[in-house]
Order: structure tokens, then C-alpha cells, then sequence
């Protein structure tokens, strides 16, 4: 009786995990999808929610089926087979890039990290970024540090902000006003190479020359030549 109900336990750990899995690729493929569609970080997120729905086929909706039609297909495993599963290549770049991430990174900072990195090019990064905004990141990371190369990679992405976007140079300060708050911050700054730091000071001479396109309503959010230069210190650039 003991044999039957530990087999018993084990299978439902397993189906459980197996759940776990998939919509954990689900949801990762629809942040890809959704960060080259979207203009919010609340559309963002109303997508990743719905991953695991799908909708109803003509046939499902103008005949009963039997079983009924499960929309929600999360609360069973009838459907697991025919979820679309990671490619190799995928599955080989996570473990490439989760060597690299620090262990006492929390969950959420290190599918942050993932997500980050499986966007091929800077734009779809910087909307990324965008998406998530200042706020975001900061509750990701902060009890923690950003690992010194994805800082590096933070900062090349923020590069390519559109200088006659107001919003955009609002977004970008507040966000590297947010890193200076991570753990370990002062001590990145310290390794970051000397390619990096010209990286870092082509950045904040952009921010300091996109003032001029809208130096009063810049102030009135907190952006001014003051705020990047205290900014600029703390970067020691």
C-alpha cells in the first residue's frame, strides 16, 4: 500500500514539473513574440498571461466535443503532447547562458537575464527594456547584482535611445539611475574595460546633447544637466 501511494506521489511531482516546464516555454516564446508587437508593458504582460491559452477551432465551435474543449489547457495534461516544445539550439544557448549567471540570482532576475538575451538585436533589447521600464527592473533586481557582462550589455543597448524621443531620454535616465542602486554596483564600474567605459560616456554625452531638444519639459521630469551630471559621477565616467 506504502509502494503504491510513494509511486502515486512521484507521478504527480512529475506531471506537475512537466507542467511547469511547458509553460515556462510558452510563456518564453510569447515575451519574444510580444516585444516585436507591442507598445506597453501592460500589453506585454496580458500576453505572457495568456500563453497557455488557445483559441477554439471552427469545428470546436460549432459542434459539442466530447471530451469538452479545455481552454485553459494548464489545468490538464491531456494537451502536453502536442505543446510546442524548446528547439535543441535554444536549450543549448539557456545552459550556455544560466553557467553564466550568478547561483544566488532570484528566479525572476534570472528569467529576466534569459529573456534579455535571446533577443538577437538591440532593438528588439531596447524595447525590451522599454517594456519593463525603470520600475521593473528595479523590483527584479533589488536585492541583488546585475552580472558585470549583462550590465555591459544594458548600457550598449540603452546606446541606441532615439535622441528626439522625450519619453525615451526620461526612460533611459531613470533606468540608469536604477542600476546605481543594485548590489555590487560601485564594484562593476570598477572592472568595466576601457572600450565599456567609452561605451558608458558616449551614452551620457548623447543623453547631455538630447537636452537641448527639450530642455523645459525634461525638467519638469526630473532631467536636467544637474541630474546627469550627479548621474554621470556615480558612474565615474
Amino acid at each position: 500500500m506504502g509502494s503504491s501511494a510513494d509511486f502515486k506521489s512521484l507521478e504527480d511531482e512529475l506531471i506537475d514539473n512537466v507542467e511547469k516546464d511547458v509553460r515556462y516555454w510558452q510563456q518564453n516564446d510569447a515575451k519574444l513574440r510580444a516585444v516585436k508587437s507591442v507598445s506597453t508593458y501592460q500589453e506585454f504582460s496580458d500576453i505572457v498571461k495568456a500563453a497557455h491559452l488557445r483559441p477554439l477551432s471552427k469545428k470546436e465551435i460549432e459542434c459539442k466535443s466530447n471530451p469538452p474543449v479545455v481552454w485553459n489547457n494548464v489545468v490538464t495534461t491531456h494537451n502536453m503532447q502536442d505543446s510546442k516544445q524548446p528547439s535543441s539550439d535554444f536549450v543549448a544557448a539557456d545552459v550556455d547562458i544560466k553557467n553564466n549567471i550568478p547561483s544566488a540570482c532570484s528566479p525572476i532576475a534570472q528569467e529576466f537575464i534569459l529573456s534579455f538575451h535571446r533577443l538577437s538585436t538591440a532593438k528588439h533589447r531596447y524595447k525590451y527594456l522599454s517594456l519593463h521600464g525603470a520600475e521593473n527592473v528595479a523590483a527584479t533586481f533589488h536585492t541583488e547584482e546585475i552580472p558585470p557582462s549583462v550590465l555591459v550589455e544594458l548600457l550598449e543597448t540603452l546606446l541606441i535611445f532615439p535622441s528626439n524621443s522625450l519619453p525615451d531620454i526620461v526612460a533611459v535616465t531613470r533606468l540608469l539611475d536604477v542600476i546605481t542602486g543594485t548590489k555590487r554596483f560601485e564594484l562593476a564600474i570598477e572592472f568595466l574595460s576601457s572600450t565599456e567605459l567609452d561605451t558608458l560616456c558616449n551614452l551620457f554625452n548623447k543623453l547631455e546633447e538630447s537636452l537641448k531638444s527639450g530642455q523645459q519639459d525634461l525638467a519638469e521630469q526630473g532631467v536636467t544637466e544637474w541630474s546627469l551630471s550627479t548621474l554621470r559621477r556615480k558612474y565615474k565616467v
